[in-house]
């Protein structure tokens, strides 16, 4: 309500109950309050509208994603997240659909085809033409946890699969988070800051496609793999691959922890899932962590302009990433080392090419400009001749 429309309403109400003095009636005064009303029911009503709708559009869509998430479980492929962070930005775009339209088509639907490109090449990268490679792992584990492999002596420690402790369901937790932070993340800065989405999206696919090259020149089993290779044959008759009968010299028996949680919460189907996996799965895709990668690439995208309390967030999420897959049976601490290696290479070659391809188009703006005041001036000075 502007002041002009308050005090015309207060010169209104002392019309209806002293008069003008101009010979105004009371109920013409009434009739001026009445006409009144309706702008600024409409003033209100229209600053009241984009709230309401947007915690009308996020109530719905929390329950529809708690009804999901109980009867299906949570989304654990890119596929899934990127249906809910596309409703999630429905929601956040209710002031200006148009928006969401064409973000979705220019920015979402490009991401969404490359990642789904990838899942299919990772499947294939299953079928592998040599290896798989665990021994170069073992022994590098061996080094770094002076002669023994950090797996097996994590969870000879902490490890109870008949009674799991808070670590563990905190394992679960960090682990689950690995497939949807990077798309919150970048869902968070398409909302607020376009520049840095297309930015953090190259790197967060460069990374990817880098990691995809790791796995189809170098299949590599993770740790409960490597625990059970060698250590019970094949029965007569199974389908399993062949290299679960070749001994890899890892000592010790591994449990995979995350399947196990998801026992315990209830889930078996997310569990049986899990373990067994899908079409696109790929079991000897260890070398480099994508786990303990996008952290990492997380912290140094953000790192130059965090304040100290993110930084530490952020270097605890890169810890705890590494220590639950570690921990959990997943990958070897050489996976994560290579994981690491991987982003650093990533980002800060391609933040060069990045900057390399901005200042380009840049000096080409300012190329242009010139010729373009070039053209109008021949333009407006050609009409007079033209006119005389």
């Amino acid at each position: 309500m502007t002041i002009a429309e308050a005090g015309y309403l207060k010169l209104s109400r002392e019309q209806l109950v002293q008069g003008t003095g101009d010979g105004e009636t009371t109920a013409d005064s009434a009739v001026l309050v009445s006409s009144a009303g309706p702008v600024v029911q409409r003033r209100l009503w229209s600053w009241a509208a984009p709230r309401r709708r947007a915690i009308i559009g996020w109530s719905l869509l929390a329950v529809a994603f708690v009804i999901c998430t109980a009867t299906i479980g949570v989304p654990q492929s890119e596929d899934t997240v990127l249906i809910w962070l596309a409703a999630a930005l429905f929601v956040a775009s209710l002031d200006n659909l148009r928006t969401w339209r064409l973000g979705v088509l220019r920015d979402w639907l490009p991401l969404y085809l490359v990642l789904l490109a990838y899942s299919l090449l990772r499947g294939y990268a299953s079928h592998v033409l040599w290896g798989p490679f665990v021994r170069p792992q073992i022994a590098l584990d061996r080094i770094i946890g002076f002669g023994s492999v950090p797996t097996v002596v994590l969870q000879r420690w902490l490890l109870d699969p008949n009674h799991l402790h808070w670590w563990d369901y905190a394992a679960w937790v960090v682990y689950s988070s690995h497939f949807f932070a990077s798309y919150v993340i970048a869902a968070v800065l398409w909302k607020r800051n376009h520049q840095r989405f297309r930015r953090f999206i190259n790197l967060f696919v460069a990374l990817t496609f880098v990691a995809y090259l790791g796995y189809l020149l170098y299949p590599a089993m993770p740790p409960w793999m490597a625990s059970e290779a060698g250590h019970a044959a094949l029965t007569a008759g199974s389908a399993g691959p062949h290299y679960l009968s070749v001994p890899t010299d890892y000592d010790g028996a591994t449990t995979r922890v995350i399947p196990l949680v998801w026992q315990h919460l209830g889930l078996k189907a997310a569990a049986a899932l899990f373990t067994r996996g899908s079409d696109f799965a790929n079991n000897v895709a260890a070398m480099p962590s994508l786990h303990a990668a996008y952290p990492m690439l997380i912290l140094l995208f953000f790192w130059s302009r965090a304040r100290r309390l993110v930084r530490v967030l952020l270097v605890s999420y890169v810890l705890a990433m590494a220590f639950t897959l570690v921990y959990a049976g997943e990958h070897f601490v050489t996976d994560e080392l290579a994981g690491w290696a991987c982003a650093a290479v990533v980002y800060f070659a391609g933040s060069r090419l990045l900057d390399w391809r901005l200042a380009r188009r840049q000096r080409q703006r300012q190329s242009a400009e010139p010729g373009d005041d070039i053209l109008l001036t021949g333009r407006e000075t050609a009409a007079p001749q033209q006119a005389s």
